[in-house]
């Protein structure tokens, strides 16, 4: 019976960048020295990376960043490659407690724009910003137009959101029967509803937030508790959450370990605990699977609460 070959790997150093391949198992797939590979994860999706042979050894780079991205990987953890064939590999993903990580059975591929497709998008986004006119031909005009104030918009110095402006014009006439006018004059009382929209929306998300706040600050609990308003790096590259240092020092142990959150669903997720001597404990691995799994953005909530040694309950507030 003809059986796949295998081969494991135990996440050290390194490892967000390129994977070393065992030189023994090199046998079992081309000697080429650069070949694309598929890698399938639990979830049953693949992802695309390349295969790049050095002096240093054999490694998978390219695609593996995005691989070990959306998979959350972390140090310590233990990786067991299946080779199909075909430069196809299919990875089982093992966490630090030995059992397989079953919050990776729905990962799925989070879309990466191209670079040429980023400049495009910036492009047209600023095109579009520019054209608070079109050119267009009057009709007739006998009449003669005589104003002291008129408002028009046009862009602001970022090229980006338009901002009114208002100008004294002195005798002006239009008298010409065929003109071509660079802007549409927009009267200004249009622009300064969409400005008001805009403040009570403001206002509108600085009260709900301030609703949010008086909820986290009227939160008790028998148990010692910690709160963290979330900025941008704890929802986004390096997704970092630093913990206050009087919490962490009076409840958390100071070797690097590994906690359990349990999030309002009371789904389990493991996150590394990274104790610092100078600087503010922090959770790093497992943290942007926590992140995107609970949907956290920039203004949230989120409490902290230690139930067991190493387990703490997150309750979002937002």
């Amino acid at each position: 019976m003809e059986r796949n070959p295998h081969f494991f790997k135990v996440l050290l150093g390194d490892f967000s960048q390129r994977l070393g391949i065992p030189v023994e198992f090199l046998k079992h797939i081309s000697t080429a020295t650069s070949e694309r590979v598929t890698l399938k994860g639990p979830s049953g999706r693949c992802w695309n990376a390349e295969l790049n042979k050095s002096r240093k050894g054999t490694f998978l780079c390219g695609g593996w960043a995005d691989f070990a991205e959306d998979h959350a990987l972390r140090e310590y953890e233990f990786l067991v490659f299946r080779y199909d064939g075909d430069f196809c590999f299919t990875v089982k993903i093992f966490g630090v407690n030995a059992c397989e990580r079953e919050d990776l059975f729905k990962v799925i591929q989070r879309k990466r724009l191209k670079l040429c497709e980023i400049k495009d998008k910036s492009r047209r986004l600023v095109e579009s910003s520019l054209d608070v006119g079109r050119v267009f031909n009057s009709q007739a005009i006998k009449k003669e137009v005589q104003s002291d104030h008129v408002s028009v918009l046009v862009p602001d110095a970022d090229g980006g959101n338009c901002l009114e402006h208002s100008e004294t014009l002195k005798d002006v006439k239009i008298k010409s029967e065929c003109d071509y006018l660079p802007i549409k004059i927009i009267p200004s009382s249009k622009k300064v509803y969409k400005r008001s929209c805009f403040r009570k929306r403001q206002l509108v998300i600085h009260e709900e937030r301030s609703e949010a706040q008086e909820a986290a600050n009227s939160f008790t609990s028998k148990f010692p508790f910690t709160t963290v308003k979330l900025c941008q790096y704890h929802i986004s590259k390096p997704y970092v959450m630093r913990l206050p240092r009087t919490f962490s020092l009076a409840h958390l142990p100071r070797n690097k370990s590994v906690l359990i959150l349990k999030d309002p669903n009371m789904k389990s997720w493991e996150v590394t605990h990274i104790p610092r001597k100078v600087d503010l404990d922090r959770l790093s691995g497992g943290w942007p699977a926590f992140c995107h799994g609970n949907d956290l953005k920039i203004g949230d909530l989120c409490v902290f609460e230690l139930v067991k040694p190493l387990e703490l309950n997150v309750h979002i507030i937002r």
